[in-house]
């Protein structure tokens, strides 16, 4: 007997995105991996984030997973919201939907009317999410935001987290992924807010800042540069527990081990590096005397490290029950079999027909498993039929692709 198809969680919810880049439009693309119809609303030119991805694969336009990656699974409609024949489509878009993401700017919602104080009381039912770069009070509620000064550099990371160390430089972000985090945090919001109509029947205003996201991503850094505490950043190289630092192998990758139960793990850590009477020596004896001479054992271990390949220390201290791990590449990610067992790679096809992967909605419910991707969308590829289903004729569609309502 064929079993019947598992329903997904959000099937029969209806999302309106009206966003671009990351931060927002991650939250459609998750909710369309759980089964929600997403309609992704894309101003004339498209998203912002289609040319800007693609530059960096240095593909066209249907060849795009670095857009796809948060957009697959939606549908797109080029729809020009300066127009008043615009706005009510929004508006007819917006009448059996159940949530809005956006992060367009304040200003530029009031100026259309579709801020949420203009909506709040027309569809009460809504939930209206927004992605702001610092917030909708203070001196810069205002004032534009991206996450590499938003989320990574205004909270302290990029500066802090760099090695106090000749040659060192801050740490640089790459491709959105502090949008990403904070995308996923607002999803959780979202559903939180879904959750709570479901018994009072009334929408709500749910908002999350890259700032936001960023200090709470940063909190306990944070916590620890304020006094009492007054901890120095950037630390050096050899600060903290010399055991767990990364250490470069002689194969040139680097590992990493994580011990916190010094009188169980230090004896089989230092007879691995064959320096047990080097420490007995020194008097290593606790953990707190190994933080205070770290700058004397980092060398030393940095020494015994380089005698074997990555592969040997990580079996050598497997077989001690020591936590260790190599400290791997991006490009090892698409290689490893435990990735690829739980399904947080999948393949998928480009709309050009390219075979390439993409990460996974991390969630994962049991009756589920995980969540399949959905399909590339290429910019108002689906006016036609959301609009139809909205209840205009074919006759009507193509006089709004003629005076300019349709990209």
């Amino acid at each position: 007997m064929e079993t019947q198809k598992q329903k997904k969680p959000l099937e029969g919810i209806k999302v309106i995105e009206l966003a671009n880049y990351v931060a927002a439009p991650i939250v459609g693309r998750m909710c369309a991996d759980l089964g929600a119809q997403v309609i992704k609303i894309e101003g004339r030119g498209g998203d912002a984030w289609r040319s800007t991805s693609a530059n960096h694969t240095k593909t066209q336009f249907d060849e795009n997973p670095l857009f796809d990656i948060f957009n697959v699974g939606k549908k797109s409609v080029s729809l020009n919201m300066k127009t008043e024949q615009g706005k009510e489509v929004f508006f007819k878009l917006l009448e059996d939907a159940d949530i809005l993401i956006t992060n367009t700017r304040q200003q530029s919602l009031v100026k259309l009317g579709v801020d949420y104080d203009s909506l709040k009381n027309r569809f009460p039912r809504l939930i209206y999410a927004t992605v702001t770069g610092y917030g909708y009070e203070g001196p810069d509620c205002n004032a534009p935001g991206f996450d590499n000064i938003a989320f990574w550099s205004r909270p302290g990371f990029s500066a802090d987290m760099a090695i106090d160390a000749a040659g060192s430089y801050p740490v640089n972000s790459r491709y959105a992924m502090g949008d990403a985090i904070s995308g996923t945090a607002l999803f959780g919001s979202v559903m939180t807010a879904l959750y709570q109509r479901e018994k009072t029947g009334k929408g709500d205003f749910v908002t999350m800042s890259l700032y936001n996201a960023g200090i709470w991503i940063m909190g306990g850094c944070i916590v620890m540069a304020e006094k009492p505490y007054c901890h120095e950043y950037p630390e050096k190289r050899n600060f903290g527990i010399a055991m767990n630092l990364a250490y470069k192998c002689a194969d040139g990758e680097w590992v990493r081990c994580t011990v916190f139960e010094f009188e169980r793990y230090s004896p089989k850590f230092f007879s691995a590096l064959g320096v047990t009477e080097e420490m007995a020596r020194l008097g290593i004896t606790n953990m707190q005397i190994m933080m205070d001479r770290a700058e004397e054992l980092v060398p030393i271990y940095e020494q015994c490290f380089l005698k074997k390949t990555s592969d040997e220390w990580l079996k050598i201290f497997a077989d001690l029950d020591i936590v260790c791990g190599r400290l791997n590449h991006f490009k090892d990610v698409l290689e490893d079999e435990q990735a690829w067992a739980n399904g947080y790679l999948q393949k998928y096809r480009c709309t050009n027909g390219a075979e390439r992967v993409l990460t996974t909605c991390p969630v994962r419910l049991g009756s589920q498993g995980p969540l399949t991707l959905g399909e590339a969308v290429m910019y108002g590829a689906n006016n036609r039929d959301v609009l139809e289903e909205l209840g205009y004729s074919g006759a009507q569609v193509d006089e709004m692709m003629k005076n300019g309502t349709l990209g």
